[in-house]
């Protein structure tokens, strides 16, 4: 999937909510999706999990990670519950499925795209292209220092990293 079609399912979702300010609340985001979320203390370097199941879809976030991380981790299952719940990559027990980001972990091509396309949905989710040029605008960035990209960041309730590579993203700076 391209990330200008993973724009526009974003965008749509926002719309449906009529969500037009930051930051973005991701989890009000997912319980409107009709997908819990729930915090949970993962072993193994596990930032979060999606369980799909025919009675409910679940997200289970890593608790012990920082507040940013949590968010994305959030937005990044919700992306696979929105682009890929029906593709089955792993089933446990055979009642449900499970998609898994750890970080550290190399699995096949397919099993990378699917990660980058979840990713690219949570970076859509968390820093909506028009909610960024809008607030670069608004507030006047200045984009060459990185003061204000971490202002923008804070803004957004993203980590500075994140709004760099989203900004980049989006053309408006280059990295």
């Amino acid at each position: 999937m391209t990330y200008r079609a993973i724009n526009n399912i974003v965008k749509s979702i926002l719309e449906r909510l009529e969500i037009t300010t930051i930051p973005i609340k991701v989890d009000e985001v997912a319980k409107h999706r009709g997908v819990a979320v729930v915090p949970y203390q993962f072993e193994n370097e596990i930032s979060g999990i999606l369980i799909v199941e025919s009675g409910g879809s679940t997200i289970g976030y890593n608790c012990n990670e920082s507040l940013v991380r949590q968010r994305f981790t959030i937005a990044h299952e919700l992306g696979h519950y929105e682009l890929h719940k029906d593709l089955n990559p792993v089933f446990y027990d055979k009642s449900f499925k499970v998609m898994f980001r750890a970080s550290g972990t190399k699995g096949e091509e397919a099993n990378r795209d699917l990660e980058r396309e979840a990713n690219a949905f949570a970076a859509a989710l968390l820093m909506p292209e028009d909610f960024v040029k809008r607030e670069i605008v608004d507030k006047e960035f200045d984009l060459d220092n990185e003061d204000s990209i971490r202002k923008l960041a804070k803004n957004f309730n993203v980590s500075t990293s994140a709004m760099y590579y989203r900004m980049a993203n989006l053309g408006i700076i280059q990295i």
